[in-house]
């Protein structure tokens, strides 16, 4: 995988915001090998698209060789065409593909049931999409409540013959089925949603139905170190009303498309080395010094 420098601060910037307009058009498709949606886009079909992209943000943990080699390992026995696999799949039949399957807190299990839930959403509304727009209300000021509705959907359908009853709370697959409405910042969920609603030269933009207006950026790490930094948030907690405030921030920006600058932000703190504690040579160097709230000044 390719990992390219940050640059050193190329010109002072007007406004925060045509510093991120900067990003947005620096850190495009030429990244995407840093991303899982690479692992996506292998895939023409849109319906394939739709499956492995919902499996990949589910896996979308930890640091990234390691998240595209378990990401891989699934898609692998999927082939060649998630779709077609999916509306075949039996778990007593299928289980043992992912009997040796280990990532984080991932067990085969949480993935055999994952794919089962999958199953079940497509053979009752044709697709993930059709199966989350039975609880998508336009009205909602952002996803949140929609996400909710589509999170408790899945957790109704049987979890037989995978396991008796759905994970607890934070218990295996409940990592990527958390819901907004406890607090969670739902990082992996935003991220397939962002990757399905929002159509640019990196997302994919596969549910025209959901206004991209409504998405809530997805909180990672890197997220919520530069929102801080940057002054998106005051909170000190990540979670949902971080998502939500940085959201709103960024919704200053362009309101009508609050999340598309994740991927660059996102890929900028990949990039970025920030000295801890802060260092005036070294912050001096830095992309965002003009607008970092951390950085060492003289």
């Amino acid at each position: 995988m390719r990992m390219s420098s940050v640059p050193a601060t190329l010109s002072r910037y007007d406004t925060l915001h045509d510093m991120l307009e900067h990003l947005y058009r620096q850190y495009q498709t030429g990244y995407l090998d840093m991303d899982p949606l690479e692992l996506v886009r292998q895939y023409d079909d849109p319906k394939d698209q739709e499956i492995s992209a919902f499996i990949a943000a589910g896996l979308s943990i930890g640091q990234y060789e390691l998240i595209r080699r378990a990401i891989q390992s699934v898609l692998d026995h999927m082939r060649p065409s998630p779709y077609r696999y999916v509306q075949r799949f039996d778990p007593l039949k299928e289980g043992a593909a992912f009997r040796d399957f280990k990532y984080r807190f991932y067990r085969g299990r949480d993935i055999q049931l994952l794919i089962w839930w999958i199953a079940q959403m497509i053979r009752r509304s044709g697709s993930i999409k059709g199966f989350f727009l039975n609880g998508y209300s336009a009205s909602d000021p952002d996803i949140g409540m929609s996400l909710s509705r589509f999170v408790r959907a899945i957790l109704k359908l049987p979890s037989m013959p995978v396991y008796p009853a759905p994970p607890p709370k934070g218990a295996g697959i409940r990592h990527f089925l958390a819901d907004p409405m406890d607090g969670s910042g739902c990082k992996r969920l935003n991220l397939f949603l962002r990757w399905m609603v929002r159509k640019d030269a990196l997302d994919l933009g596969l549910w025209s139905e959901i206004s991209k207006s409504k998405l809530v950026i997805p909180l990672d790490t890197h997220i919520t170190r530069l929102g801080r930094y940057l002054g998106l948030t005051e909170r000190a907690a990540p979670g949902w009303n971080m998502a939500k405030e940085i959201t709103q921030a960024l919704r200053q920006f362009d309101p009508a498309d609050p999340v598309k600058y994740d991927f660059a932000l996102c890929t900028l703190g990949k990039l970025t080395d920030c000295p801890n504690p802060p260092d005036r040579i070294r912050c001096r160097s830095c992309f965002l010094f003009q607008f970092c709230r951390q950085a060492a000044v003289e």
